[in-house]
């Protein structure tokens, strides 16, 4: 996975997806941890589009910035190893808010993961890699349901002894015992991250590496701090509001 010239329009888009976030977990923290009245709409399916919408986008990007990275194992240990000092500081602090398998893990493992695909990922033609990324996660994006396939009718159901133990979460596969507060299985979201990955090999237009929005372009490339401090400071915040 080579080094090339940063695109620059990757950095805003995660810029205006950092953004997204943080709104988004605004309102979490006011419905779920607050309980604020008139945030029902919170539970509704288009405030779960808007989460897939927000954590797409990193994962997409993130995929992506394989190419761009100078040495992925290390990153891929990185985010690995910051996702497991979330889960042991929500276990200790906050233990009904449990972090599993979130954000952080699912990208440290993808990063690491992609690592030996790279040489048989190098032989596919880019644009045939992001369609089948694309494909791939619609098909699997139930797998948590148990089922693959384009409908509940259209479908082919998974064997229910992969649903019989939390060992699987990571891929997707738990049972009725399992909770986390933030959860990103590698099924379907490998798939997402791979399309991601396959997009950097396409040839972009010369807009991609220009700035558009500094801002936006500064929040991007400092996202990965945003995301580990944003939620204490949101949560500080709303305590002295509502304390």
């Amino acid at each position: 996975m080579e080094n090339k010239s940063r695109v620059i329009l990757f950095d805003e888009l995660r810029g205006v997806s950092i953004l997204s976030m943080l709104l988004y977990h605004l309102c979490y923290d006011l419905a779920v941890l607050f309980g604020v009245g008139g945030m029902q709409w919170f539970f509704s399916p288009a405030a779960s589009l808007w989460q897939l919408c927000i954590c797409g986008v990193f994962i997409f990007v993130a995929g992506a910035c394989c190419s761009y990275s100078k040495n992925n194992l290390r990153r891929g240990l990185r985010l690995f190893i910051l996702g497991m000092l979330f889960t042991v500081v929500t276990a200790v602090v906050m233990p009904d808010q449990l972090i599993v398998f979130g954000l952080l893990h699912f990208l440290g493992v993808a990063v690491l993961v992609s690592i030996p695909c790279r040489r048989a990922f190098a032989r596919m033609k880019p644009l045939i890699g992001v369609a089948a990324g694309l494909v791939l996660f619609w098909l699997t994006y139930h797998v948590q349901s148990g089922w693959i396939g384009v409908s509940p009718t259209l479908s082919v159901q998974l064997p229910r002894l992969l649903y019989r133990t939390n060992w699987l979460c990571f891929l997707g596969f738990y049972n009725q015992d399992f909770a986390s507060a933030d959860f990103f299985p590698l099924l379907p979201y490998l798939f997402l991250f791979w399309a991601g990955l396959f997009s950097s090999r396409l040839k972009l237009p010369s807009c991609f590496y220009r700035s558009h929005c500094r801002p936006l372009a500064f929040l991007g490339r400092n996202s990965l701090w945003i995301y580990l401090f944003h939620q204490p400071v949101l949560y500080l915040v709303l305590w002295l509001i509502f304390a």
